[in-house]
């Protein structure tokens, strides 16, 4: 089921034209008809996406009369999508070297987790399995329910509105999709950080000398996992900064239009309903993958207590001087850390620019 829902991942992806990667077999291939096809709806969203924009800002302008701050709001949150989507569809191309940088190593670590008898997912410890899965669920939220809330502001079903429907919901989608890429990188790291750790330690409570010769193989294998995970971060950092601030945006544009909708203007509770669950997925959809940042360094710098209730041989105390040695630091274009504190910290700077824009709304609410 995952290795389905992975590859149903990577088809979506090439058919909005983030990636012209697809993965089949537990390998990443493009073809010439992919690589095509991602180039020619990339150059259709950078035409098509200004227009396509402005006429959704116009139609959202005459649904009723908004507070003038709802309307700087939601321009400013346009505006920040649209740089974000442009910089995404720009750099699909140093995506790609990312998934060409995971493939040998997702060969290595398929053959090592099928040698270490921990094949296939049952094999992944099972927190790991449910990150994954819970993953894939608030990113299946935010697409699906992103299209139904698009269909349903189309004022009539005419070529036209579907049109703009259909490419809106894709570029929209652009948004929810991209981290989804450097989460599953991660998680496959992770994964091997996992692998390395528990044959480790069978192997170290193990007294057959040709179990300790297979120590130097997993050393190896960890240092490979290591140096994939920091050029995957290189890769992918400026896309989770530009990403990580259109997360930020939404969330004080969203909660202060939430504010709004519900005390100030007249709304049908299901909408409210549905705003306060669709804003809260999405936190948690980024809190997934700072989380998994927080996994990958954790299962790298996995602790070695209990080995020191066994005899060390020379092999074990050189591995333990690496692994002591061996730091992963994750930085997101060297100006913060990716992990669970900066994303409490984002939250805490999401709720007092909410209070700021509240503040301006009674504001210019009392000067109207």
């Amino acid at each position: 089921m995952v290795y389905w829902m992975i590859k149903l991942y990577f088809r979506y992806s090439l058919a909005i034209g983030i990636t012209s990667q697809q993965f089949s077999n537990r390998k990443f291939y493009s073809t010439l008809f992919s690589r095509t096809y991602a180039l020619v709806a990339n150059i259709v969203t950078l035409i098509m996406l200004p227009i396509v924009m402005w006429q959704v800002r116009l139609v959202f302008q005459q649904k009723r009369s908004f507070p003038q701050l709802i309307l700087i709001t939601n321009n400013v949150r346009e505006a920040v999508s649209f740089l974000v989507i442009v910089y995404t569809v720009l750099s699909r191309g140093f995506r790609d070297t990312a998934f060409k940088e995971m493939q040998p190593l997702l060969l290595t670590l398929f053959r090592e987790e099928k040698r270490c008898g921990f094949k296939g997912i049952g094999g992944v410890r099972r927190s790991l399995r449910i990150l994954l899965f819970v993953k894939f669920f608030t990113l299946s939220w935010l697409c699906v329910t992103d299209i139904l809330f698009l269909f349903y502001s189309n004022d009539a079903i005419i070529l036209v509105n579907l049109v703009r429907f259909f490419f809106m919901c894709n570029t929209n989608n652009i948004l929810n999709m991209v981290p989804m890429g450097y989460f599953l990188a991660l998680w496959h790291i992770a994964r091997g950080f996992d692998c390395v750790n528990r044959r480790l330690d069978q192997i170290v409570k193990s007294k057959s000398p040709r179990n300790h010769r297979e120590l130097q193989h997993l050393w190896l294998l960890h240092a490979c996992l290591t140096k994939t995970a920091l050029n995957i971060n290189k890769i992918y950092a400026p896309q989770m900064l530009a990403s990580r601030f259109d997360h930020f945006v939404i969330g004080v544009v969203q909660a202060y239009w939430g504010a709004v909708f519900t005390f100030d203007l007249t709304t049908p509770f299901f909408w409210l309903v549905y705003g306060t669950v669709q804003y809260h997925v999405r936190s948690l959809d980024y809190y997934l993958i700072d989380n998994m940042c927080d996994v990958a360094v954790e299962y790298h710098d996995s602790a070695k207590h209990t080995w020191s209730e066994v005899r060390w041989t020379k092999e074990i105390s050189s591995y333990v001087i690496y692994s002591n040695s061996s730091k992963l630091q994750l930085w997101s274009c060297g100006l913060f850390q990716a992990n669970r504190r900066m994303w409490f910290a984002m939250i805490s700077s999401v709720l007092y620019y909410i209070l700021v824009l509240l503040q301006f709304h009674l504001v210019m609410g009392k000067g109207l």
